[in-house]
């Protein structure tokens, strides 16, 4: 496991412990011996990425396990011993249980990026357990460490705040995105660290959410206290973005 490696997966489980202060409790990994051992059975290396997860959390996730997912050692040694080992398919890194039937999670390295992102990723959670303005989860080939921080944050952090709205604007290519994103700026939110394809952004008072769905408009999801200042927030970025707002909502997760 590099350096760099261990000090993302660091970020991210204190990202997490800011939101939910018993995290590090709740999680388990496994030794280096027992890693050793699964790689023996995958028949090749596994990605840093990976062997940092399973050394921090892959005995014991807490309650980030996402799509009803098994990530243990000993679900995929039952696995790679019925489907067998293949050095030229992606790596499983999960068993999937989500609705019917299993479905493996997979890791593979992206040709342009070289990133390690989960190319198999079912629906990630029931639509009725999330608000309505996050029921679509647009992460497309997320890393892992994007898909742990996401389920973290719509798990812990944005249940912190009552009151929810939505807003829609029109973003044709990236740049586009990335300039919408820029809009939250001047109204004090910051973008997450731990977020590239689908963005997290805080504030002390807020919580806001942008996910490009390709082809359509994208979601911005805003989440408050108070819902006069949510109010104004939406008016201030709907002129900003030329955005199309949701009907207020007060579901929460």
């Amino acid at each position: 496991m590099s350096t760099s490696s261990a000090s993302r997966m660091e970020q991210l489980i204190s990202a997490i412990t800011r939101y939910h202060p018993t995290f590090r409790g709740e999680i388990e990994g496994y030794t280096s011996e027992e890693i050793e051992k699964h790689q023996a059975i995958v028949g090749r290396p596994l990605p840093g990425p990976y062997v940092d997860f399973l050394r921090s959390m892959g005995r014991r996730m807490g309650e980030l396990s996402f799509q009803e997912g098994d990530f243990r050692m000993e679900a995929l040694t039952r696995y790679y011993a019925h489907v067998g080992a293949s050095r030229d398919s992606a790596l499983v890194i999960g068993i999937s249980r989500y609705e019917t039937g299993e479905q493996p999670i997979e890791l593979d390295e992206d040709e342009d990026t070289g990133e390690f992102v989960l190319t198999a990723y079912p629906p990630p959670e029931r639509p009725r357990e999330f608000s309505e303005s996050i029921q679509i989860f647009d992460l497309v080939e997320p890393t892992l460490h994007e898909a742990l921080f996401a389920k973290a944050y719509l798990k812990y952090r944005w249940p912190q705040f009552s009151h929810q709205r939505t807003l829609f604007f029109a973003a044709k290519s990236p740049s586009e995105v990335e300039r919408g994103a820029a809009q939250l700026t001047p109204f004090g939110f910051e973008q997450h660290a731990e977020s590239t394809v689908v963005r997290y952004f805080e504030r002390h008072d807020a919580t806001a959410i942008m996910s490009p769905n390709p082809g359509e408009s994208v979601r911005l999801s805003l989440s408050m206290r108070d819902e006069v200042r949510l109010q104004e927030l939406v008016e201030g970025l709907s002129k900003r973005l030329a955005a199309t707002p949701s009907p207020p909502s007060r579901e929460g997760l």
